[in-house]
């Protein structure tokens, strides 16, 4: 597999496949890059981009067609002596060995510097990943204490709902037995409020049958027309009440004598 060329001009690498500007330092530039650094100036110098040599020749820097035609082939080395054209043989040839030496260095360069940045990478992947079995060894830490807590608060919480539903099935019995006792209360009551109104009654059913056997009074009439006109000293009362003897004595008629 035959290599192509790649431009010499820092950060370009592009690829040289037709056509070139070459070097008699033995460095190649693409087309664009060759026309803004080979301009011709007053003293005539230049200077390549890639080493910093001047080329003072205008010979020390062509542009070369790099798949130049069959004719070009037959006429560009022709009427030279063999030792003339092994010599620009062995030019060329060490110009294409510089250039795959030059860019084997590079790949070799980046490959170092891919390595390095790579070696880099594993390390801090490497901490990263320290760092996160830790973080994840202490989350499973946490999570094992949580779920301990969580099992105690659970269990606490069920504890709880049990005492909370035997509380309400005492609430309940006890609120059933108030009902009870009020309903009980409010028939003793009226039963109450019943017999004192029939005692009432009957209190004042005796004291209506009892208020004339209540005290011994003697009913004793007037005397003579003749004797009721005179005033008497003092006055005889109509009833007479000296002979009591009992609060609740009966009642007795005593006429009075003539």
């Amino acid at each position: 597999m035959t290599l192509d060329m790649v431009c010499n001009f820092r950060k370009c690498r592009k690829s040289l496949s037709n056509q070139a500007w070459v070097t008699t330092c033995s460095h190649a530039f693409c087309i664009e890059h060759g026309k803004t650094e080979f301009k011709r100036n007053i003293d005539n110098t230049l200077t390549c981009p890639a080493c910093g040599n001047e080329l003072r020749d205008k010979f020390d820097v062509i542009q070369a067609d790099l798949r130049p035609s069959e004719t070009f082939k037959s006429i560009v080395l022709a009427g030279m002596k063999p030792d003339t054209i092994m010599d620009v043989a062995m030019r060329a040839m060490s110009f294409w060995s510089y250039q795959v030496e030059q860019e084997t260095l590079y790949q070799e360069s980046l490959a170092k510097h891919t390595r390095e940045k790579v070696q880099c990478l594993e390390e801090i992947n490497t901490l990263n990943t320290q760092k996160l079995k830790a973080e994840l060894e202490t989350c499973k830490r946490k999570i094992s204490t949580l779920q301990t807590e969580f099992n105690k608060k659970r269990k606490h919480a069920e504890e709880l709902a049990a005492s909370l539903e035997d509380k309400t099935r005492k609430i309940q019995k006890l609120t059933f037995q108030l009902e009870a006792q009020k309903r009980k209360d409010i028939r003793v009551d009226n039963f109450e409020r019943s017999s004192s109104n029939q005692e009432q009654c009957m209190d004042i059913s005796d004291l209506v049958g009892n208020r004339a056997t209540s005290e011994d009074f003697v009913f004793r009439p007037a005397k003579d027309t003749e004797d009721s006109h005179r005033m008497p000293t003092p006055k005889t009362p109509m009833f007479d009440f000296r002979n009591r003897k009992k609060p609740q004595s009966h009642f007795t008629f005593r006429p009075l004598p003539h």
